[in-house]
């Protein structure tokens, strides 16, 4: 018995006709006190990033870091050009970025939600920690 073929519509969509629902790019300058600190105007460093102190020099801000499991070696070049940065080591990127901020920023909106399509009321926000206490 032959199979029967599906009819299937195809629509084609411009980019103009797409763009009618994106907002305005805006773009928010940075302040001048975190473009200071962000353009690497320190003059040491490079020396405390130089190849001789590579690639240790990385620890300082893995360090930073909540680590679940400590790693045990900063970087791993036995198996080139697989390299393995922090081997051992076990972080979860979620509880970086937002639960282990909780006490200081808990009653702030960790995300915005923004509508598709865009005439919906935008107050929709996920505030807290990313899985239940």
């Amino acid at each position: 018995m032959a199979k029967a073929i599906e009819k299937t519509e195809l629509t084609e969509v411009s980019e103009a006709q797409i763009a009618v629902h994106w907002k305005e790019e805006e773009y928010y300058q940075p302040s001048e006190k975190f473009k200071a600190q962000a353009n690497m105007r320190d003059p040491h460093v490079f020396e405390k990033f130089g190849l001789d102190k590579f690639p240790d020099c990385f620890r300082e801000y893995a360090d930073m870091l909540t680590w679940f499991e400590p790693y045990h070696t900063v970087l791993d070049t036995s198996d080139a050009p697989f390299w393995k940065w922090f081997v051992g080591g076990k972080i979860n990127a979620s509880y970086n970025c937002v639960d282990r901020h909780l006490t200081k920023y808990g009653d702030k909106a960790a995300f915005i939600f923004v509508p598709e399509p865009e005439a919906e009321p935008d107050d929709h926000q996920v505030s807290g920690a990313t899985h239940p206490r």
